[in-house]
């Protein structure tokens, strides 16, 4: 028999696989055995490569799923002018659910049933955990949703509307004041490549701003007034403009690390950078670089994140009774009840955020003689 060469195809003991490559997965091409080497095989295999060359030759015009599948939906739905209006950190769900969804992919969205959802929900959370499941469970059901709406799907009932998709506890982990400089003190003993990481550690827990939001500031958002010094800033996720006030120390280390930099950084260059001098392009790569950091202050059996630290400074200005219609707003979620009025009449300000940082200071003095406790937990 003649062996016919095909592209992303292994044969192992006769049989055919179709193995993609990672970019070809991200768009919907996902490995498939494809049976006994033959006519049927070898058409498959010749169709699943001709969907992909004609994928890079029209665009998102086409799709490796079924017409009528999930999978086909979902690439149509990235197509459409809502798709874009989404803000990154939405896509981005989405894009982390899929990776889940790839036994419904190819089946027709009128044949996904409510057992099938459940079942993937449940094996989900035994592989990965509840905060995957109710990550992707909930994305399944806004796609399905507007599937219904988009297709005029009459009849149908979304199978995943009413399964329950209960919301994993929160985190609860804190940083004291005290472990806080310990983290920037370790980053500093690290090296002067190790500077934007502890500046990064500083930004974060000065402003309350996202991880996200960090290491996405531009040189271009540092800004000084008669006050001192503050960033403004698009938060990534809402797009809604945020605050934060900066210290002198902070301001003036800032200074001297742009300054320490082997190149200029330009007003839309990122403003803290990785020990490489490169930007911080994913949060997988930058909590990398804080969890060594962390290694460094704590050793092995610290498992508190970066992320933590938004939520310790709103209990450090908690306990100095600051008001909780201010930190929603600073924050940018619902602490108080009436998050969506407050923002509406109370818009975010410089001086509000350093009203803020003045409250934490007390707070922080009245936390401090808690640091055996937190760390015994």
């Amino acid at each position: 028999m003649v062996t016919v060469r095909l592209p992303y195809v292994r044969r192992k003991r006769g049989l055919l696989f179709w193995e993609p490559t990672r970019a070809m997965r991200a768009r919907g091409f996902l490995p498939k055995p494809l049976g006994p080497e033959g006519d049927v095989s070898i058409a498959e295999a010749r169709r699943l490569y001709g969907a992909w060359k004609q994928l890079l030759s029209e665009g998102e015009k086409v799709s490796a799923w079924p017409a009528g599948s999930l999978g086909h939906f979902y690439d149509a739905m990235r197509r459409t002018a809502a798709w874009q209006k989404k803000a990154l950190r939405t896509r981005q769900d989405y894009e982390r659910a899929w990776r889940h969804l790839g036994e419904l992919a190819p089946r027709t969205l009128t044949r996904i049933s409510v057992d099938d959802v459940e079942r993937l929900a449940d094996a989900l959370e035994a592989r990965a955990g509840a905060h995957e499941r109710y990550r992707t469970v909930k994305c399944l059901r806004a796609m399905l949703a507007d599937a219904s709406f988009r297709l005029q799907l009459a009849g149908w009932a979304n199978p995943a509307k009413g399964i329950r998709n209960p919301q994993p506890v929160g985190r609860s982990a804190i940083w004291l004041g005290a472990e806080v400089a310990q983290l920037i003190a370790a980053a500093r003993a690290m090296g002067p490549p190790r500077e934007g990481m502890a500046l990064a550690i500083a930004v974060a827990w000065e402003t309350l701003f996202a991880p996200i939001d960090v290491w996405t500031l531009t040189r271009a958002e540092l800004k000084r007034d008669v006050g001192g010094a503050f960033l403004e800033h698009a938060r990534t996720k809402t797009g809604k403009l945020a605050y934060g006030a900066l210290t002198a120390a902070t301001d003036i280390a800032i200074l001297l690390y742009l300054r320490s930099l082997p190149f200029a950084v330009p007003p839309e260059g990122a403003l803290l950078r990785r020990h490489t001098g490169a930007a911080w392009i994913s949060k997988d790569t930058f909590g990398d670089d804080f969890r060594e950091v962390r290694l460094a202050a704590f050793g092995s059996g610290e498992r508190r994140q970066f992320q933590d630290l938004r939520r310790s400074g709103n209990v450090e200005a908690d306990a100095a009774g600051a008001d909780k219609a201010t930190m929603a707003q600073l924050l940018a979620n619902t602490l108080d009840r009436s998050a969506f009025l407050d923002e509406t009449y109370t818009p975010p300000t410089v001086a509000k955020a350093r009203q803020v940082a003045n409250l934490r200071l007390e707070g922080r003095k009245r936390l401090a003689v808690e640091l055996t406790r937190a760390r015994s937990k």
